[in-house]
């Protein structure tokens, strides 16, 4: 049982039944971010040549990831509320170094076949580890404590992203970059499962949870039961949207700075940074604005404010000084990142998505908590598996649409302006709703 007493944030942060959890999630998020980032930038910069084939390939890179959500995270919640989730996260850490290894012959042979099925085994891993991470929270914290490490958790999670960013992106750039990333992911993974064992055994399990094997019927009855819990459904639903904006806009970032601004890897990189400090930022903002208290009345307007950022990045960077694009990006040099700062108004494109990331991580974090706080202990991993399998679904359907507009020949940022036109539809549901689950 969560220990109720006040303590200081910093004591909260520091201490023996948080910290170690909150490293070992940490440590996995920047693993999978370090051998992606990687992986996105040599199929943008070495194993593609056109815009189409750069997006296809990215594309079906981001839904072979997510693929795995869908498929095991019913049969992964079901584990997670019948096992004590402290002895299933140390098994898992200790998976991920095995498929580490193998992450590291596809970076080594830079064949899409290797890195692709290294990708897939990565999904499983984090499809596995998704339901105990949220729903181990309120086993050792306070109820007035939870928004608080969801914030820490929601954060956390988009520095990862940004430190895998940066160090995926940059490093497999250099001379050796890939053996430097095959050697970084498997170290990486040997420190998550040394600190798995750091985390203090949870006495929490439910021995008549039954684990349902037939993955197709396990998953339609959970997610059916689930609808039953109004309030932590409807979070879920607002939380896998939010998810799929966020799957479109980072695995478009690179063809987004490469074909529309026409700048090189390192303005990737500075877009993917600022994306991930603005979610992290924002994430944290919520959890010093809203306290212990859950409140959604803003969601509408916050909604609201990325269909106006993201139209608004899109329209500087393509419409405005559009007579100065290149046509054949094949015998020209793509701009830096220095070139990029100075090239107004083009460059306010980075700070336009930087602040929907900021309004996306004030967004998340108060629907992380309102699932966990209205969802029974007992089923609460399995709650947060069918967020996990609606996520998935989402993200594979963006994934599975920017294809279809590929395919169809649409410009990437007629795709972005059709999405914040969606998004507008989803903050007029979210207001319409947002009463009865207040």
């Amino acid at each position: 049982m969560p220990d109720n007493r006040p303590v200081s944030k910093r004591a909260l942060f520091f201490s023996r039944s948080f910290f170690p959890l909150f490293a070992v999630q940490f440590l996995g998020a920047f693993n999978d971010n370090l051998f992606k980032n990687a992986m996105v930038m040599l199929i943008a910069f070495q194993l593609s040549q056109t815009d189409e084939q750069t997006g296809l390939y990215i594309t079906l890179a981001a839904g072979i990831f997510i693929l795995p959500f869908f498929l095991f995270s019913t049969l992964a919640g079901q584990i997670a509320d019948h096992y004590p989730k402290s002895v299933l996260i140390r098994k898992i850490k200790l998976a991920e170094i095995l498929i580490m290894f193998t992450g590291a012959i596809g970076l080594l042979s830079m064949q899409l076949e290797w890195l692709y099925a290294s990708l897939f085994l990565m999904g499983v891993q984090s499809a596995f580890f998704g339901p105990i991470k949220y729903s181990v929270l309120p086993e050792v914290l306070a109820d007035s404590q939870l928004l608080l490490g969801n914030a820490w958790f929601s954060g956390s999670t988009f520095i990862a992203i940004l430190l895998g960013t940066l160090v995926g992106g940059l490093t497999v750039t250099l001379e050796n970059g890939p053996q430097w990333v095959s050697a970084g992911v498997i170290l990486v993974a040997l420190a998550g499962y040394l600190l798995s064992l750091k985390v203090p055994y949870t006495v929490f399990e439910d021995s008549a949870v039954q684990i349902d094997r037939n993955i197709l019927r396990s998953t339609w009855l959970v997610v059916r039961s689930s609808r039953g819990h109004h309030q932590a459904f409807f979070a879920v639903l607002a939380i896998s949207w939010f998810w799929f904006i966020g799957a479109i806009l980072l695995s478009q970032i690179p063809a987004f700075v490469k074909y529309t601004l026409q700048a090189n890897e390192d303005v990737v990189v500075a877009f993917l940074t600022l994306f991930s400090i603005g979610i992290a930022l924002g994430a944290g903002l919520a959890g010093r604005l809203f306290g212990q208290g859950v409140k959604l009345l803003y969601h509408p307007i916050l909604l609201l404010l990325m269909s106006l950022l993201l139209v608004l990045s899109v329209w500087v960077a393509d419409s405005i000084g559009s007579s100065l694009r290149i046509v054949d990006l094949s015998v020209a040099e793509l701009m830096g990142l220095a070139e990029f700062l100075g090239q107004f108004p083009e460059n306010l494109s980075l700070l336009f998505l930087f602040s929907l990331a900021v309004v996306g991580g004030a967004y998340i974090v108060p629907l992380y908590t309102q699932l966990q706080i209205t969802t029974p202990q007992n089923q609460r991993a399995r709650m947060v598996a069918v967020n996990n399998i609606l996520n998935a679904f989402l993200m594979v359907l963006s994934s599975l649409l920017v294809m279809l507009g590929y395919l169809f020949e649409l410009k990437l940022s007629t795709m972005l302006l059709i999405l914040a036109l969606f998004n507008l539809v989803v903050a007029i549901w979210f207001y319409l709703k947002r009463p009865e689950h207040e």
